[in-house]
């Protein structure tokens, strides 16, 4: 502690003044031994600072900003070692990347399901169930591949939380993989039937994603779409009219069938207001020719 009668001295409130901080803030420093006022009054307590103990704080709060932890920041000020600090700004250079990349993903994940939101709320507005078709685009997925043996097993509630469990073991964050799941269903006619032997759940990977366990490629192929609006209970009636328009206009389906949930449980409260899109891919896609 200094004890220059010399000095120019300014009280805590008006140091927090000039500082542009609150008094609790220096005394927040003080208390993490970031900041030794220059004279305390031995009557009253009272603190003051000089013009170079001001630079300190200023150092502090720019530190603070920088992200750098309490306790690096004491040790930082207290060593006058430029290879030491050095090496801190390094570790807090690497650490601001990893906060970046996954601000990044999660930004990524913000924009894919608002972009769900608008296409539901369009379809449900315009009541968009028309049969048409459109190309799937080749992407990394993240995939659980599931044999369900009872009812209860084909259910999205277990079949969503057996996902969410293996994605969290195999590495990943829920904002690694961004946009709607969709659900692969390998046999068309065991999908109408709604007893499925087996099923897929597949949802995008962020392209930076720092695991790729469980991930494939999938997709790249023309299909039969269509939305359908409501439970998935009654969705054999959209299947239905999705074959019918296949045969109308002499598209050979592959035989399996993709349900891409625009809305679901996790976007409104009603099932009356799931929007689900349904893809029925397409033989020979390369040689037909994609319509509007």
């Amino acid at each position: 502690m200094r004890t220059d009668d010399k000095m120019t001295l300014f009280s805590i409130g008006k140091t927090a003044e000039i500082c542009g901080v609150s008094p609790r803030a220096l005394r927040f420093y003080e208390e993490n031994g970031l900041l030794v006022p220059d004279r305390v009054d031995e009557n009253n307590g009272y603190r003051y600072y000089g013009y170079d103990t001001m630079r300190r704080i200023q150092t502090i709060r720019y530190l603070l900003d920088e992200g750098f932890p309490l306790a690096t920041i004491q040790e930082m000020l207290q060593k006058d070692d430029l290879t030491n600090l050095k090496e801190h700004f390094l570790v807090q250079i690497n650490e601001t990347e990893k906060q970046i990349r996954y601000q990044k993903q999660r930004l990524a994940s913000l924009q894919a399901w608002s972009s769900l939101l608008s296409e539901g709320e369009y379809v449900l507005n315009h009541r968009d169930c028309s049969v048409r078709t459109r190309f799937v685009e080749a992407q990394r997925y993240f995939h659980f591949h599931h044999e369900p043996q009872t009812d209860e097993e084909r259910t999205e509630a277990f079949l969503e939380t057996r996902y969410f469990t293996q994605s969290k073991k195999d590495g990943h964050t829920m904002i690694d993989m961004v946009g709607a799941f969709n659900v692969l269903y390998p046999s068309l006619e065991d999908r109408m039937d709604d007893r499925p032997r087996e099923i897929t759940l597949l949802q995008t990977v962020y392209p930076d994603s720092e695991s790729t366990e469980n991930t494939i490629f999938f997709g790249g192929f023309l299909a039969v779409a269509c939305y359908h609006i409501g439970p998935c209970g009654n969705i054999r009636g959209t299947y239905e009219k999705m074959l019918r328009w296949a045969e109308e206009h002499d598209f050979s389906l592959r035989g399996d069938s993709l349900e891409r949930q625009v809305l679901d449980i996790y976007s409104v409260s009603t099932d009356d207001r799931y929007v689900t899109e349904v893809l029925l891919p397409v033989s020979g896609a390369d040689d037909v020719k994609i319509t509007p």
